[in-house]
């Protein structure tokens, strides 16, 4: 992809790009699976960047070996395969038409593998991987319009793509306090998903507990989202009680994902 394309996944991950640009944005990720990809790469390896911390009490023998089997890993393959390619189309730009400086996203990813092989490892939860693979930021709602309520929910679903979270939580919040009709239920996702980051495993299923309750059109998605923050948690029979709780209606949503990641639990 051309540097210029870089540049917009950067702004929209940020939360730099405006609420038009985002939406437009948005939909040519619908239409183009490519671009979706790219974005879906990026969050992923954003997320290691900020997420992923060292822990103590991993001999250097259990690290050896546990590197050397990831190392043969389909996962490192896919990684590493993605990284080459991207090294290749850089090498193809005219000397004159490259930047000063290398985008962001070359930088992110030249390190991902590194963050990646020492995050997984020492995090010690084998189904990290997976969370990674199925969690996709273009999946999130958007909220657009100038009513001031909703104009509060694009901030915060804003605040929450550039990853400031208790900017985002305080948004939601506000926004509830001051609703007038019915609350959008789908609010509960990016509640459930800061708690989540936040560590607080209780606090992100209760929010996910909200939005299944709504009966709205899209209570499904609340299975999906707990079925994924049971697998970041490394707590896979949970992960699979929620999932065939989903693969019950093939109307629900994420139905054809749900019965891939249950296979790989």
């Amino acid at each position: 992809m051309e540097e210029h394309v870089y540049k917009k996944i950067e702004a929209y991950i940020s939360g730099t790009m405006s609420a038009e640009d985002a939406q437009q944005f948005e939909l040519a990720m619908t239409t183009q699976p490519e671009l979706k990809e790219e974005v879906a790469l990026y969050r992923s390896i954003n997320h290691h960047l900020t997420e992923t911390e060292y822990e103590d009490g991993v001999s250097d023998s259990n690290y050896k070996k546990e590197l050397d089997t990831y190392l043969k890993g389909e996962e490192a393959a896919a990684i590493k395969e993605k990284l080459v390619r991207i090294k290749e189309d850089y090498k193809t730009v005219p000397q004159n038409e490259k930047p000063k400086t290398r985008s962001l996203y070359y930088i992110i990813s030249a390190a991902a593998a590194v963050i990646l092989l020492f995050g997984l490892l020492f995090t010690g939860n084998s189904n990290a991987s997976l969370y990674t693979t199925y969690y996709q930021s273009s999946d999130l709602p958007s909220f657009t319009s100038r009513a001031d309520n909703e104009s509060l929910l694009s901030k915060a679903s804003t605040s929450f793509k550039s990853g400031d979270l208790d900017t985002s939580l305080a948004s939601f919040q506000e926004y509830i306090q001051g609703a007038k009709n019915e609350i959008d239920p789908l609010i509960y996702v990016y509640t459930g998903l800061i708690y989540s980051e936040k560590e607080n495993l209780e606090e992100a299923i209760t929010q996910f507990d909200l939005l299944e309750k709504s009966k709205s059109l899209d209570s499904s998605r609340a299975l999906w989202y707990k079925a994924l923050t049971y697998v970041k948690f490394d707590k896979p029979a949970e992960a699979k009680e929620i999932l065939t709780m989903l693969l019950k209606n093939p109307s629900n949503y994420k139905y054809t994902e749900a019965k891939e990641l249950l296979e790989k639990l």
